[in-house]
């Protein structure tokens, strides 16, 4: 009989608990697809190794596909260095993926179409690159296949050169290479990720037309986008006829599905899609545990989460880092920064590392409860990559402690790390300068700034000045901003004019000030 842990009586029939649990039980009879660390293939063959191999890359394992690489009994062929180029490309190692290509090369084999698909993937999409590649192709006498198309595109499609993607599909068919579903699929799921679904629908009925049928990939595209919209209605139209097309949902089409439920608060209806997966003979997986996991955290259930996270290891369920980050985050946003500390102690007492994200919810913690110190000392380690939203959590908890010089020494800290800031920190920088009447050195800020979003902080600036009554500043930040190129239209002068009437300066003793600032806009 599976361990249960004992949980209040008030749980027994909570349906986002016992989702969980009836999840848990299923994905714990099912076996990892990934094969354990360290294992070797019965047969010394190399499709034998070949095999382990892509096994570890589907997992995500580049290391143990390297070790599998370096253990080989036999001079590696071209599909054990195909294998590898394309683990090292997918897992963020571009150096090291074109170096096994180079020794590809030295070594005599040919190298075929799918070697060259998987060194596409450790390039950065532009036109000399792809120039570059299909030049290599033509002097090893190997012609572009679908799948080195198809690679291109979606790379195009990801950085939302859609154009361009749709310009490689044209020159595709003109080399006499046919597309594929997944070409198509690659620009419906630029379409979604841009929000332009009415093209995404239109271009899955020109699928059918073009004689390359919607899979279940292109069909959970779709429902990803369609979720994004919050167009829940039309996700359940096409789950319900989806024998009548042909196609059938898997776990990932349900994973999407369940996690936008949950995100935008539909909790039960969430957990309601996995009795709909195990209708249809569908297993959980590890990312539908830890999207129950999160409707459990959603919903405030945090005594059974910490409960489920402490009997882990009874209950055959490897909590990872990803779930510790999640209660520890509800937490964080319900105040409860004790049992985010807990948590934070218990990851590490566990042996699972934490990772950047959990040290930027350890950070917030810090801020929430006024430990600033510990907050900077976690900030200061630059063994851990932080990115721009861990600099933010720190700089915006200086900022509602009114700690100016925290908000500075955190930007200039940032910046010397080479992590650009984005809108909001210089949203929050100038804000703290202006709330310490330091409206010289905000609109020095303001000026230094090149990240195309200065519309957003002169609204912000202008509205502090004039609240600072400060209407040489006014004018001084405008002329600041023609001299930069910027068009005063109405993004500016709407939200100015609307807090001059919000502040009482309409009034006759104040006309004349005013009357200065709505010239300078072009208003007579």
């Amino acid at each position: 009989m599976p361990f249960r842990p004992t949980f209040p009586r008030r749980c027994l029939d909570d349906r986002k608990l016992s989702s969980f649990l009836s999840a848990l039980a299923s994905f714990s009879a099912n076996p990892s697809p990934s094969p354990p660390a360290g294992s070797v293939p019965a047969a010394r063959s190399p499709a034998a190794y070949n095999a382990l191999m892509s096994a570890y890359s589907r997992a995500g394992r580049p290391d143990e596909v390297l070790r599998l690489f370096r253990s080989l009994p036999s001079p590696p062929t071209a599909p054990l260095f195909t294998t590898l180029i394309s683990s090292l490309a997918v897992s963020g190692r571009p150096r090291a993926a074109r170096a096994a290509f180079s020794s590809l090369l030295v070594s005599g084999l040919t190298p075929t179409a799918s070697a060259f698909t998987a060194l596409l993937k450790c390039h950065d999409g532009s036109l000399d690159s792809m120039h570059h590649i299909f030049l290599a192709m033509t002097s090893a006498s190997c012609s572009p296949d679908a799948a080195v198309y198809n690679c291109y595109i979606s790379m195009l499609c990801d950085s939302g050169r859609l154009e361009e993607a749709w310009g490689i599909l044209d020159h595709m068919m003109d080399g006499g290479v046919r597309p594929t579903v997944r070409s198509y699929t690659a620009i419906l799921r630029g379409y979604c990720e841009q929000g332009k679904i009415l093209e995404a629908e239109r271009l899955f009925d020109a699928m059918v037309d073009a004689g390359c049928p919607p899979d279940v990939v292109s069909y959970s595209v779709l429902i990803e986008g369609l979720c994004g919209i919050r167009e829940f209605d039309k996700v359940e139209r096409i789950l319900e006829r989806s024998e009548e097309k042909g196609w059938t949902p898997n776990a990932v089409t349900y994973n999407i599905y369940m996690s936008a439920l949950c995100r935008m608060g539909f909790l039960d209806e969430a957990c309601n899609q996995v009795d709909k997966m195990r209708n249809r003979g569908l297993l959980p997986t590890v990312e539908t545990l830890s999207i129950l996991f999160d409707c459990l955290c959603r919903d405030a259930r945090f005594s059974e989460a910490v409960c489920l996270l402490e009997h882990s290891e009874e209950l055959g369920w490897h909590a990872d880092v990803f779930c510790y980050n999640t209660l520890m985050g509800r937490l964080c946003d319900a105040g409860d920064f004790a049992r985010v500390f807990k948590l934070l102690v218990d990851l590490l007492k566990k042996g699972i590392g934490p990772d950047m994200f959990s040290f930027t919810i350890a950070i917030r913690g810090f801020c929430g409860v006024g430990k600033f110190r510990l907050a900077k000392c976690l900030i200061d380690n630059e063994w851990i990559g932080y990115d721009v939203v861990a600099f933010n959590t720190l700089i915006h908890g200086f900022y509602n402690a009114g700690d100016l010089r925290g908000v500075k020494l955190t930007y200039i800290n940032m910046c010397s790390r080479q992590i650009s800031p984005n809108n909001f920190t210089n949203a929050t920088l100038i804000d703290s300068l202006c709330k310490d009447r330091k409206f010289v050195e905000a609109i020095n800020s303001l000026a230094s700034l090149r990240d195309g979003s200065v519309p957003d902080h002169v609204v912000h600036l202008n509205n502090r000045l004039v609240k600072g009554v400060r209407y040489k500043k006014v004018l001084n930040l405008l002329d600041e901003i023609r001299c930069r190129g910027f068009e005063l239209d109405t993004c500016i002068f709407i939200p100015l004019v609307r807090v001059l009437c919000w502040e009482g300066y309409y009034k006759r003793e104040n006309i004349n000030e005013v009357s200065l600032i709505l010239t300078s806009l072009g208003i007579r």
